[in-house]
């Protein structure tokens, strides 16, 4: 009982830290696709 609840516990939080990463990939792609940076002439 002990064991399933622990290993319940430490999927969670993995899947937790997954969905988290996963969202800020997706966050920091569209940030990339709406940066504009300044024209400069060399």
């Amino acid at each position: 009982m002990i064991t399933a609840l622990i290993f319940g516990i430490h999927g969670i939080v993995w899947g937790g830290a997954f969905l988290i990463l996963i969202y800020l990939i997706i966050r920091r792609v569209k940030e990339k696709e709406e940066e504009t940076f300044e024209d400069r002439d060399n």
